[in-house]
């Protein structure tokens, strides 16, 4: 249904929040580094940006809650950094960034289309496996708080697959996938209709602004449908762990 003219966005305003993206994220930037020249400041910003989105979640959904959502978007982040290291590559602690999530720096830049399949995949792998933990101890305690970390677990993962950076799904469609980012690009607009989650124009926004690979990387067949089998069997076990979570919540 088409809505009322008065309630239409003006001309241009999704380049404004893009924008005033940029400026906060460059802002963000140069307060990190004037943090990271102290001694111990990298551990600072991650503990001090841990404690802070723990304490905010915690505020919403309770202490126990706080504490396990921030674990899970950790581990996520250190199978990142897992990856990056056994790549030959540098990477910095992560920063946590309430409403939206965490990143962990990349210093470098991966030799190849599947080095950076490789590191992207690895943290919603590490996180699946966090949110199995939360389900075993469910069924170890029957506290309802560890399935509600499993379901919001499971819906991080899959979420962060999204063919489309600066997704994790993104770097690992690239591989698989001719014209990825236009899949991901539907399917946020997708989420976004559904849901209204303003997060979802901030990261509509920074793809909008990279680099988008339309053709198929130059990457071996059997390396392509290796890919394949990992990419949408991770989605499809995550999606029954979703579909499952939320039946048992129900």
């Amino acid at each position: 249904m088409e809505p009322a003219a008065e309630s239409k966005p003006r001309s241009g305003w999704w380049v404004t929040l893009a924008g005033l993206g940029a400026l906060a994220l460059g802002k963000l930037k140069v307060v990190l580094g004037l943090v990271k020249a102290v001694p111990l400041g990298k551990l600072a910003i991650t503990s001090l940006s841990m404690t802070a989105m723990a304490l905010l979640e915690g505020w919403r959904n309770g202490w126990l809650f706080g504490a396990g959502f921030v674990l899970l978007i950790f581990v996520h982040e250190m199978g990142h950094g897992w990856a990056i290291r056994k790549a030959g590559l540098q990477a910095g602690w992560p920063v946590f960034i309430p409403f939206f999530g965490a990143m962990i720096a990349l210093r470098g830049r991966p030799q190849s289309p599947l080095v950076d399949a490789d590191i992207s995949y690895a943290g919603p792998l590490t996180g699946t496996g966090a949110a199995l933990v939360c389900v075993v101890l469910w069924y170890a305690t029957g506290a309802r708080v560890f399935l509600n970390l499993a379901d919001v677990g499971f819906f991080l993962n899959l979420f962060n697959l999204t063919p489309l950076r600066p997704l994790d799904g993104g770097a690992v469609a690239e591989v698989v996938l001719k014209g990825a980012w236009w899949v991901g690009a539907a399917m946020l607009g997708g989420l976004f209709v559904l849901t209204h989650a303003p997060q979802l124009l901030l990261i509509g926004a920074m793809a909008l602004f990279r680099p988008r690979q339309t053709v198929q990387v130059d990457v071996p067949t059997a390396e392509r449908r290796a890919w394949a089998v990992r990419y949408f069997g991770l989605c499809g076990f995550l999606g029954a762990g979703l579909y499952c979570s939320h039946r048992l919540l129900q």
